[in-house]
């Protein structure tokens, strides 16, 4: 009998992999965007206090989606790991 990933072949397993981490590096990612920002209150022009100067917002927001690219990145690492024979 053949290992059960053997269906998928080694392509669709390195999708499957890079798929999941990406859906679950997003799901985060909107989990902490909408923990820290209020859609209705940015709409009402409540601003939250760090947002004084565009170029901190930039900044933020860089390490921020950098951070989520790294969780990632790390998920696919982990998902993606040598399987011992």
């Amino acid at each position: 009998m053949s290992p059960p990933d053997s269906e998928l072949g080694t392509r669709g397993r390195a999708l499957g992999v890079i798929v999941w981490s990406a859906f679950l590096a997003a799901a985060l990612a909107t989990m902490l965007c909408f923990a820290l920002l209020d859609p209705l209150a940015i709409a009402a022009g409540e601003t939250p206090a760090w947002w004084t100067d565009r170029l901190h917002v930039y900044a933020v927001g860089f390490f921020f989606f950098w951070l989520i690219g790294l969780i990632a990145a790390a998920l696919c690492w982990q998902l993606a790991g040598r399987r011992e024979r």
